[in-house]
């Protein structure tokens, strides 16, 4: 097992602040933007999910964003290639990042954080494409099981433009999708400006909390399909919202 996945460090709030620098490039590459920021908690625990894209810059920003703005840093919930290549392993142990589990969603949560995850993982990578207007997490649970179990709120979160900024092939999907499900790590087969980004504009629309709180009566699996569905609901509307209307 990897070490990363038995010893969580703590995010180095200070390294955060030496690569401001890169976090202003990549704002002003894509003029990044949060609409809804004021619905993260100051305190307290929160499960904040995303869409994906190809690859999660977004992830990066919002970070930031709440770094610098609210004074809390996330932790982060990646997949497990990221902890063992080089270079990548050391900026995610840097910033906070988690193997993704629901050991270290709970143990995060319990301690009063903020957890960020993209539900879709490399799956969603995959099937990402411009124009993209699915939210690809049917079957996945595992976020409302522990929000749940957890009695946490789930704050939906959506960047607009971030399926565009490469373009993506459905070569040999199919079988990269079955590699996927075999060795849990897969390629997606994209290209922009070479491997760099199109400077597409992202906006970044956080939704209200939604409780995880099961009704009267209901079954923690019931529940936890609700859950489900609710959060869906709200990545989708954020999805379709324009500036000028309320967030969810």
């Amino acid at each position: 097992m990897l070490a990363e996945a038995r010893v969580n460090p703590r995010p180095n709030p200070q390294f955060i602040r030496e690569i401001r620098s890169l976090f202003n490039f990549l704002q002003g590459y894509f003029r990044y933007e949060t609409r809804g920021l004021e619905h993260v908690p100051k305190r307290g625990p929160a499960l904040l999910v995303m869409n994906h894209g190809v690859l999660p810059f977004h992830a990066y920003l919002l970070i930031r964003e709440i770094f610098f703005r609210l004074g809390r840093l996330p932790r982060t919930l990646g997949a497990r290639f990221l902890f063992q290549t080089p270079l990548l392993r050391e900026i995610a142990v840097q910033v906070g990042a988690m193997n993704a589990n629901h050991r270290n969603a709970k143990a995060a949560l319990e301690a009063g954080e903020l957890v960020l995850v993209a539900p879709g993982g490399i799956y969603e990578a995959l099937l990402v494409h411009p124009g993209m207007k699915t939210i690809p997490w049917h079957g996945r649970y595992g976020f409302a099981v522990v929000a749940c179990k957890m009695g946490v709120p789930i704050i939906p979160t959506y960047c607009q433009g971030i399926n565009e900024v490469y373009l993506t092939s459905r070569v040999f999907l199919r079988q990269r999708v079955r590699i996927l499900r075999r060795i849990r790590f897969s390629l997606p087969f994209f290209f922009g400006i070479g491997l760099l980004p199109f400077p597409v504009k992202l906006v970044h629309r956080i939704g209200k909390p939604i409780s995880t709180k099961r009704r009267k009566g209901e079954s923690f699996r019931k529940a936890v399909r609700r859950i489900h569905e609710e959060v869906l609901a709200a990545m989708r509307a954020l999805m379709q919202e324009k500036d000028g209307e309320k967030s969810l």
